[in-house]
């Protein structure tokens, strides 16, 4: 096996962004990143199109990758670092922005449909994306209108609001499951996506494509995340950093080596993100 090199995978709110969406309380973490030329990965239950946001105003030569929806959606840039088209290793779907993206075309009108018709047969009472306006979305989460518009365009998970009782929950839940829809726990929202996709799953896949585009290089992880939906990809990664959530407190995972940020978001993803680097990926 050749030289060994980690990727960073990451997730965004409440870890790389703060409360107002921003990764400026990391700019030192990034930066170092950047200089030594550690791909960066962004995994998410945001839509492609949200953080193409972020990738279009990305101050860094090396453009990160995207894992969207939870895992369900991946977007390489046209172009990377070496020039290299990533093109020749992944088959994608549409081409948005600077990027190649890679996702199932039909997967979101699937999950509509089964939900929609379980919430008519039984009754069920919850409210997802595709019932919200931009609008009513905006009054709901604080976003703009347009970072709403993004939000809402989707192509293969469904976040819900839940109206109905904790038993009816636990009801739908096993109704879905049947037809291959899992619901995930967010931060303010549960999202519905079939089951075949997680964050853990996305970070593979992006492994497996460094490792056949890279073949001499030993290829490690170290995810990054807060919330419960990071925590399959935090212990299955080689290295793995939980950042506190201010409202849910320390997420504790079921591995015994792992670190734990002393601060919020981003200004606890860069000061441990920092130690990390000069504590571990140098002594690589």
């Amino acid at each position: 096996m050749g030289t060994k090199a980690y990727i960073i995978i990451t997730d965004l709110d409440a870890s790389l962004l703060d409360g107002s969406y921003s990764y400026k309380d990391a700019i030192d973490a990034l930066d170092v990143i950047h200089e030594e030329e550690i791909p960066l990965v962004l995994n998410s239950s945001k839509t492609l199109s949200e953080m193409l946001v972020i990738a279009d105003k990305w101050r860094w030569k090396r453009k990160p990758i995207l894992i969207g929806e939870n895992g369900a959606t991946l977007a390489f840039p046209k172009l990377d670092i070496e020039g290299e088209c990533w093109s020749k290793y992944i088959k994608s779907t549409a081409l948005l922005g600077d990027y190649f993206c890679v996702y199932d075309p039909a997967a979101y009108e699937r999950i509509l449909s089964i939900s929609n018709k379980l919430r008519i047969n039984h009754s069920f009472k919850f409210e997802g994306f595709s019932d919200l306006s931009a609008e009513s979305l905006s009054d709901l989460t604080g976003l703009n209108l347009q970072a709403s518009k993004n939000a809402k365009n989707r192509y293969a998970t469904e976040p819900i609001l839940w109206h109905s009782s904790l038993e009816d929950w636990q009801y739908f839940k096993q109704k879905i499951s049947a037809h291959g829809i899992k619901a995930v726990r967010g931060g303010k929202f549960f999202h519905l996506m079939e089951s075949g996709y997680d964050k853990a799953i996305g970070m593979t896949s992006v492994l497996s494509l460094f490792k056949n585009r890279y073949p001499n290089v030993d290829w490690k992880t170290f995810a990054i995340g807060d919330s419960p939906n990071d925590r399959l990809m935090l212990e299955q990664s080689n290295l793995a950093l939980v950042i506190p959530n201010a409202e849910k407190g320390m997420m504790a995972l079921r591995r015994p080596d792992y670190y734990s940020a002393k601060f919020y978001a981003s200004k606890g993803w860069n000061s441990s993100v920092l130690e990390i680097l000069n504590l571990s990926l140098t002594q690589i």
